[in-house]
């Protein structure tokens, strides 16, 4: 006789008195799924901009990396012969002034002529790295130039070099794939060809060498790994796809996920507080109609379903509001987040 639709039409009487008493229920809700949400959101959307930008972000679709000795020539011949090949050298070294007031530890990149395979390096003015003179020439980070009073044109020593800074590196396409966090100064960019002319390719120098690849479309990675692998099994070198162009930057955001997570998870457990108080409050103001609804021979599981609908519908109300929230997230902080990353944000 007396079932769910009884109760559903009392609770949508009872809803049509507006949600003055469960305001404070919905912005607890609210909050906790639109903390979630808005996590869950903001990271998919950066690892969606990592995956489009793989290629970009590695150098390359292959990069192989190996620390203080470079591959041999046979190996090299090998990977030429695949695709499009690409060598860099990253060491830290010190940069001084020509007249030796100030001097810089800076993160020094040496680059040859098919760099980048991907991409663009964006430099503030446009200028090569070929030798004039006695000089080599050099892009540098801007907060070098800040750091040791220069300016674009001066000259520098690194090493047993000299260098003329010739542009500011505004964006430089694979530095994501470099080590986040460990970033000890400044980038400097010069020729391949300069590190030996300024005597920093000594025994002992702690030079990671990167070869990056341009395979021909449609190439199986898998496969050309395996490749890889036969021809030279028992090379030290360390291999690295597209699959996983940033892995620092993912493992990177991964935690910051997860930290983030546990937080939303915090906020909605606290949040769950104000809930049940707001229910409490609520109920207490409808005694009347409790008493009333018992009077007229509503039995118990009526009363209590009635309620239970309001419940249930408000609280699918504050899941939604706090979902569009957590969604809207990247959209509206897309700018702020690009600022500070070297990927674009994909929704």
């Amino acid at each position: 006789m007396f079932g769910w639709g009884l109760a559903w039409r009392f609770a949508r009487r009872e809803l049509r008195g507006g949600v003055a008493g469960f305001r404070v229920f919905l912005a607890c809700l609210a909050l906790g799924v639109g903390a979630i949400a808005a996590v869950g959101s903001l990271s998919e959307a950066v690892l969606g901009g990592l995956r489009a930008d793989a290629k970009v972000l590695l150098g390359g679709d292959v990069s192989i990396q190996t620390v203080h000795q470079p591959i041999d020539e046979a190996a090299r011949e090998y990977l030429a012969g695949t695709g499009s090949l690409s060598e860099t050298s990253t060491m830290r070294s010190m940069v001084r002034r020509l007249d030796g007031a100030r001097r810089s530890l800076v993160e020094l990149k040496a680059v040859d002529e098919a760099y980048p395979l991907y991409g663009q390096l964006d430099v503030s003015p446009s200028a090569g790295l070929e030798r004039d003179g006695d000089a080599w020439g050099a892009l540098v980070d801007p907060n070098l130039l800040t750091r040791l009073d220069l300016e674009i044109g001066d000259e520098v020593r690194v090493g047993d070099g000299r260098f003329i800074l010739r542009g500011v590196i505004e964006r430089e396409p694979d530095r994501a794939s470099g080590s986040i966090g460990l970033i000890l100064g400044p980038r400097v960019l010069v020729s391949r060809d300069a590190l030996a002319d300024a005597g920093l390719l000594q025994p002992g120098s702690l030079i990671n060498y990167s070869y990056r690849l341009r395979l021909p479309g449609g190439t199986d990675l898998g496969g050309w790994q395996d490749q890889l692998d036969t021809a030279f099994p028992d090379a030290t070198w360390r291999v690295q796809t597209t699959n996983n162009a940033a892995p620092r930057l993912d493992w990177l955001l991964q935690r910051l996920t997860l930290f983030l997570t546990l937080v939303g998870l915090t906020v909605l457990l606290v949040g769950g507080v104000g809930v049940a108080n707001a229910i409490r409050a609520y109920l207490d103001q409808k005694t009347g109609v409790i008493a009333t609804l018992k009077c007229i021979g509503a039995p118990h599981g009526v009363v209590f379903r009635t309620f239970f609908l309001q419940v249930m519908v408000l609280a699918a109300g504050g899941i939604v509001l706090g979902l569009a929230a957590g969604a809207a997230v990247p959209l509206l902080t897309a700018r702020i987040v690009e600022s500070f990353l070297p990927v674009s944000l994909q929704f």
